[in-house]
């Protein structure tokens, strides 16, 4: 099995352009887990810890 950490040569660099040509590319997947859980819990407490309501 090749050692797929090393690059192949010139037919790889020749592709490189291919790479990350989407606009949204660097566009987060999912949200950010901060604005979940101030979302669910609110702000967090002096410690940064999500408490919640009634902790």
């Amino acid at each position: 099995m090749p050692d797929v950490r090393e690059p192949e040569g010139p037919a790889e660099a020749a592709r490189m352009s291919e790479v990350d040509v989407h606009p949204g590319v660097h566009r987060a997947t999912e949200p950010d887990e901060e604005q979940v859980l101030r979302e669910l819990y609110g702000e967090p407490d002096e410690d940064g810890i999500f408490r919640g309501k009634g902790a």
